[in-house]
């Protein structure tokens, strides 16, 4: 735990350099990057909002997340990663997003997708990025692994700008 609270630290500092404002669109991590996110002092500098969408419904009512996307890539794809967002970028005041989807076990989705599968998506208006993982734990330790990679790719992200 320590190691991602140190983490963290530092994307907090990279993106105060940068100026960078940070929100999540959570899937398969039910809340926990934005809880390691607000683990430390002073995260409302640089951590504005967080959205759980769990459900393909909520992806849609909350991100704007096209329903024909869901239906045609499923939601633990590139594409709906990327559309939540880019709904994450237009309904908060971030200036830099993260979203994850992804199938965490011990079942599938009842789709062709792996358990363990991941997708990944960090947006600012001037790049995107994305990222696949193959996870192959616990329901719990792919959970926790997926929110620690997200924020060593967030930190990666920001220091790139």
């Amino acid at each position: 735990m320590n190691s991602i609270l140190e983490k963290v630290k530092d994307l907090k500092n990279i993106a105060l350099l940068k100026k960078q404002l940070i929100s999540t669109a959570e899937s398969c991590t039910g809340g926990l990057i934005s809880k390691y996110l607000t683990d430390i002092s002073g995260a409302s500098s640089f951590f504005e909002s967080s959205v759980v969408t769990y459900s393909n419904d909520s992806k849609i009512s909350l991100l704007n997340v096209n329903p024909e996307d869901l239906s045609m890539y499923g939601a633990v794809s590139e594409e709906v990663v990327e559309k939540m967002c880019r709904g994450l970028l237009k309904i908060s005041a971030a200036t830099t997003a993260i979203s994850i989807s992804g199938i965490m076990g011990p079942k599938s989705d009842n789709t062709s997708k792996k358990v363990g599968s991941v997708w990944i998506c960090i947006m600012s208006k001037a790049k995107t990025k994305t990222y696949f993982l193959e996870l192959s734990g616990s329901r719990q330790e792919n959970r926790e692994e997926a929110a620690k990679i997200a924020i060593i790719n967030l930190y990666d992200f920001i220091n790139e700008l």
